[in-house]
C-alpha cells in the first residue's frame, strides 16, 4: 500500500463513525433517549480507538504519512466532540 496522507485522512474519518454506528444498533433505543452520556462515552471510545488504530499503522506497517492522516482526523474528531458535548 503506499504510504499518502490522503489514505489516512480517509481511513481516520471512515473509522469512528462505523464504531459509533455499530456501538449504537447494539444497545436498546430507550438508553440513548434517557442518557446522554452513552452517545458521549462511544464517541470517546470511537477517538481512542482511531488512536489505536493510528497506532497499529505507525508500529506495525511503518507507514508513517498515513498515521499522520489518521492523526490529523483524530484532532479534528477530538474539537468537535469538545463543541458538541461542552460548548
Amino acid at each position: 500500500m503506499k504510504d499518502n496522507i490522503v489514505i489516512g485522512l480517509i481511513a481516520g474519518a471512515i473509522f469512528p463513525p462505523i464504531v459509533v454506528n455499530i456501538l449504537i444498533e447494539s444497545v436498546n433505543e430507550d438508553l440513548l433517549t434517557f442518557s446522554q452520556t452513552y452517545f458521549e462515552n462511544v464517541c470517546l471510545l470511537a477517538i481512542g480507538l482511531n488512536a489505536g488504530l493510528m497506532w497499529v499503522v505507525l508500529n506495525t506497517f511503518k507507514k508513517d504519512r498515513i498515521g499522520r492522516g489518521i492523526l490529523l482526523s483524530n484532532f479534528g474528531y477530538v474539537i468537535a466532540f469538545v463543541i458538541y458535548f461542552y460548548i
